[in-house]
């Protein structure tokens, strides 16, 4: 149990440690599209695309990560398969769909967000097959964190 007691804390580190480069790297955006534009001699629409795409995919992915950080803090808390994981667990997916959707429509205009969205595409899926576990689990055996 102690080995999972740590990765449940690595977890929980690593997830502060991605909310803390979601926010560099929305500050920073423009700046190092540009220099990706210049270095790599592409299209002058792209730092544009790139921009329209990333910036309503950050708040999300934010509310995400968010979510993400609150089961883990339960579950670090002993308190596995109660309702407020599953909930967690469908605004998870559902903000990893929104993100899925909009990279993949971006996907027309520069290909590597087709990527992207397939990756979130497999995340949301998942986040919700998580979601029908914990809620089997929670009706069969009843909030585990009580016992």
């Amino acid at each position: 149990m102690l080995d999972a007691k740590k990765s449940v804390r690595l977890c929980l580190i690593l997830t502060n440690i991605f909310i803390i480069a979601l926010v560099l790297i929305t500050i920073l955006l423009p700046f190092g599209v540009s220099w990706y534009v210049e270095v790599m001699h592409r299209s002058q629409s792209l730092p544009a695309t790139i921009m329209v795409t990333c910036y309503p995919c950050a708040p999300i992915l934010g509310i995400a990560l968010v979510m993400l950080r609150k089961i883990l803090k339960r579950i670090a808390a002993d308190n596995f398969f109660c309702e407020d994981n599953s909930r967690s667990l469908k605004v998870l997916s559902v903000c990893c769909l929104i993100i899925a959707v909009i990279t993949l429509i971006a996907g027309r205009f520069y290909l590597p967000f087709y990527i992207v969205g397939g990756t979130f595409v497999f995340l949301a899926l998942i986040a919700y097959s998580l979601r029908a576990v914990f809620i089997s689990l929670s009706e069969k055996y009843g909030d585990i964190s009580e016992k």
